[in-house]
């Protein structure tokens, strides 16, 4: 198939085409494609051409080699060698057997049809000089492990911005992206893509998880072949080389679009949790699949044991059944330990104090792994903090020797406690997330909750209380996902002091959040308690935190300099809820 010949530009943008398509195109040759087509329509138009045909004739020709192959395999060839002579465009546009030029060319040509912008070429050139009128930062780079990029890219690293417009290839390695709306995507190189504003993404090739919050409505992210805007979702896409698309559902729902060669909508397809959609790069066909959950890498911000101020984490990533003698995450001095069940089972574990598949996620909070349900309502199970000699609590200096228990009080010193709770149905009886000091309700030093003696949404402690209950309201209650943040001063005398943020206004800075209620008493604890009774509710609780800081237990990490927590703190209100792993990652 000849290329079109009614709007020929000089003969030597078939020689810059030739190397671009290659992959041996030199930073001279880039800056001078780049230039060009930001200059020249005629070399615009030519470009679209012949970037159009070939990615139709690549297409063509993968869909008959991935008949060698087995069934439901992402196929890969190697990619020939090309001569140098001045017609090793047409040539190679008739042979059309590049696996690289064809996941280029397709993702251009489905773009630019799509979106009807002129074509961004990559370059090495300073960011004044090729971001032009679209230079603005549309993400920020927020961790990364290994990371490759092609060209001289040593702008891009941990805490930068990244500028709307750029066609980026990470060659190696995993960059994490935060953008102002509150999504997150994280990027497996090799992996090509383009991030035109900060609400999409266009992924042409490589994988890629995105976690999108509620609040960042009209996040999308592309590949060739399908389209994903959903709002309150978690998945992963995969866009192949021979112009294949898949897109994996963890927490849904999800809609999304096939799309034609031309980047039009054609087809809608719903998916849930654990769903999977597969279209290869030829066919409006698509094949349902399950989802591959860890396929993916969800975050770069996971971790293994104390640090940076977070002394104690479960975030209930077990296996979907009773929570009972699960020994997940860290700070705990052993397993969850069923007290009461409305449905006793033998050995010990009832089901309705159970785990449940799917994390709660707040307005600005996204979480990862599963939730702790309770389905019955004459349930509490409890799990004991590590304040034993020699633990984490003990070595953060924050344990007092008191009524023969090691408890978490020491005079002159603070403990955040962080959690996700839902309720299925409001003013139900009692239900509540406990702080206690040994077992029994008399020991209750603190429930956030309901219903406690008849008392309705809001704070109630029973520890030492010899005149009834001590209650303060924490506003309406709701059946959405709360996040509250419990601040204990410890003071002497048993002069403690606790305040409380209901869905807080920063997960950065503790002096802009407005506190829903504060309460003095005795709160020295060395357990958390769980509990449901009465009434007919579900009552869930996800993201357990408790750390020596505020940011400790919001998933910020202290930042790394001044200038960076400046230029993020409206960037990065949400994230999920874990913290750094020692090593080579690096936040902000």
């Amino acid at each position: 198939m000849a290329i079109p010949n009614h709007h020929e530009p000089a003969a030597n943008l078939h020689e810059l085409l030739d190397a671009l398509v290659d992959r041996s195109i030199s930073d001279a040759q880039l800056a001078e494609l780049n230039a060009r087509l930001e200059a020249e329509p005629e070399a615009r138009r030519f470009y679209m051409d012949a970037m159009r045909i070939e990615a139709e004739l690549s297409a063509m020709h993968h869909a008959g080699a991935s008949q060698q192959q087995p069934a439901g395999t992402l196929g890969h060839t190697n990619r020939p060698h090309i001569d140098n002579q001045p017609s090793r465009l047409r040539t190679l546009l008739a042979i059309a057997c590049s696996v690289a030029i064809a996941s280029l060319a397709s993702s251009w040509a489905t773009y630019e049809a799509l979106r009807d912008r002129t074509a961004v070429v990559a370059s090495d050139a300073p960011p004044s000089e090729q971001w032009g009128a679209t230079g603005d930062a549309v993400a920020r780079v927020a961790a990364t492990r290994n990371c490759r990029w092609r060209g001289d890219r040593s702008d891009i690293g941990f805490g930068s911005d990244l500028a709307g417009g750029q066609l980026l290839e990470l060659e190696a390695g995993i960059a994490e992206l935060t953008f102002s709306g509150g999504a997150r995507l994280v990027l497996e190189g090799p992996a090509t893509f383009r991030i035109p504003d900060a609400d999409t993404v266009e992924l042409y090739t490589g994988r890629a998880s995105a976690a999108v919050p509620r609040r960042a409505e009209g996040f999308s992210v592309r590949t060739p072949r399908l389209a994903v805007a959903d709002s309150g979702a978690q998945f992963g896409l995969v866009a192949s080389a021979d112009g294949g698309s898949e897109v994996h559902v963890f927490e849904g729902p999800v809609h999304a679009q096939v799309l034609d060669a031309t980047g039009r909508a054609i087809e809608n397809v719903n998916l849930t949790n654990s769903e999977a959609v597969r279209l290869t790069g030829v066919s409006a066909q698509y094949a349902l699949m399950r989802a591959d959950g860890e396929g993916f890498v969800r975050t770069l911000a996971t971790r293994s044991g104390p640090g940076e101020g977070l002394l104690a984490f479960d975030d209930f990533t077990y296996p979907v059944g009773p929570l009972a003698w699960q020994n997940g995450g860290f700070g705990w001095a052993g397993p969850w330990a069923d007290l009461e069940a409305g449905d006793p089972a033998a050995g010990g574990a009832a089901e309705s104090n159970g785990v449940a598949q799917g994390s709660l996620a707040s307005f600005d909070l996204l979480a990862l792994g599963n939730r702790m349900v309770q389905s019955d309502q004459q349930n509490r199970i409890r799990r004991a903090l590590s304040t034993s000699i020699g633990g984490v609590f003990d070595a953060a200096g924050l344990v007092e020797n008191a009524d023969g228990l090691r408890l978490i009080g020491r005079n002159g010193r603070s403990i955040y406690v962080s959690f996700l709770q839902r309720v299925s149905k409001v003013d139900d009886v009692f239900y509540g997330f406990e702080l206690h000091r040994g077992d029994g309700n008399s020991n209750r030093v603190l429930c956030v909750g309901n219903g406690v003696d008849r008392h309705g949404y809001g704070l109630t402690s029973n520890f030492q209380q010899t005149r009834g209950v001590r209650f303060e309201p924490l506003g309406e209650e709701d059946t959405g996902v709360n996040l509250y943040v419990l601040r204990i001063d410890f003071g002497d005398s048993d002069n403690d002091l606790v305040t409380v943020y209901r869905n807080p206004e920063s997960l950065l800075d503790e002096r802009s959040c407005v506190p829903g209620a504060t309460m003095r008493g005795n709160f020295a604890f060395d357990r958390i308690s769980l509990a449901n009774f009465d009434g007919a509710k579900l009552h869930e609780i996800d993201e357990v935190r408790v750390g020596a800081s505020f940011r400790a237990v919001t998933g910020q990490p202290a930042p790394a300099n001044n200038e960076v927590a400046a230029a993020g703190i409206k960037g990065v209100i949400a994230g999920v809820l874990r913290e750094k792993l020692a090593g080579s990652l690096r936040f902000n």
